[in-house]
Parts: C-alpha cells; structure tokens; sequence
C-alpha cells in the first residue's frame, strides 16, 4: 500500500508562473484543494492495485510518469 499522506505544507511544487520565486500555495489551498487531491490520487491508486493486482514499486513508477511530465516543464537546473 502506499505511504500515507504526507503533510502538504512541506510540499515543494514547482510552478511554470514565475521563474525567480516559486509559487507558494495558500493555507486554505493546502487545507482544500490540495489535500483534496492527494487523497483523491491516493485512493485511484489503491482501487487500481487493488484491481489488478500491482505491487507498491508499480505504482510508484506510473507516479514518476506522472511527474515526469512536470520535470519535463522545468527550466534546465531547476529541480
């Protein structure tokens, strides 16, 4: 099963809205929209294991596609 949640307020997400000073995301954001999220991927990915039958080191990797195409958006050096 995948890790637990993680305390979003530590979350470095990188935005393609500004190149000098990253975007920094809202209490209420952290709180709502983006718990919302997390939680929302982590129980996709748990009924999809659950269905098929995929080890935690799958799904994993489909998670690097995913974040694979946001690296793919960063400036070179910017990680």
């Amino acid at each position: 099963m995948p890790p637990k949640h993680q305390d979003s307020t530590n979350l470095k997400i990188a935005s393609s809205t500004s190149l000098t000073e990253e975007w920094q995301p809202s209490q209420s954001q952290l709180e709502n929209q983006i718990n919302s999220a997390i939680e929302d991927i982590r129980m996709s990915l748990q009924a999809l294991q659950s269905d098929i039958g995929a080890s935690d080191r799958y799904l994993l990797g489909l998670l690097d596609v995913v974040a694979d195409d946001y690296r793919a958006q960063l400036p070179s050096g910017k990680s």
